[in-house]
């Protein structure tokens, strides 16, 4: 016996009928949506792993693109001014202006120091937290850089669900 839903919320791009070979995965990657967006469209299945011919389920809309980026992340003296680089390693001061530049305006920006001789992002400490405003693509933090201070900067960015990493800008500081 087929399962057809009474109804489907409102938002969705249409019903399917599953074939043979169909898995809520498959459908979900063909239709453009998450597989739990899929899955929560449709509470009318009990087990989203047992699906069977016949099925009917309400497709969602589609999963919205993530267009963010990072344009820069810039490392400046309190003046403004960019920091000498030595073989290709930023050197810090006492306080550093981080700022990262993005695409498109963010709700909150994550700035974090990775100490080297790491995987990437593991032991990260974060550096600080800044909320732009909702008309600028910039965000900055006052870094106050502790004596001894090695490794790769790096910032986090979102809006709604949508996050962009930056490239990771090797840094020292050795008093």
């Amino acid at each position: 016996m087929s399962r057809v839903p009474s109804s489907c919320p409102s938002g969705f791009q249409g019903r399917y009928t599953v074939v043979s070979g169909d898995t809520m995965f498959l459908i979900a990657q063909r239709f453009g949506v998450s597989l739990q967006a899929l899955i929560n469209a449709n509470p009318h299945i009990s087990n989203p792993n047992s699906i069977f011919p016949g099925d009917v389920l309400c497709v969602p809309a589609p999963t919205p693109v993530c267009d963010l980026q990072v344009l820069t992340l810039r490392l400046l003296t309190e003046a403004g001014q960019p920091l000498p680089i030595i073989d290709g390693v930023v050197q810090l001061n006492d306080f550093v202006i981080v700022r990262a530049t993005f695409n498109r305006p963010v709700s909150r920006a994550f700035f974090f120091l990775e100490p080297t001789g790491t995987e990437t992002c593991e032991l990260a400490q974060l550096i600080g937290i800044d909320c732009p405003s909702a008309v600028t693509g910039v965000a900055e933090i006052l870094w106050e850089v502790p004596p001894g201070t090695l490794g790769r900067v790096f910032v986090v960015a979102c809006i709604n669900s949508c996050c962009a990493k930056s490239e990771e800008i090797l840094v020292v500081r050795n008093t």
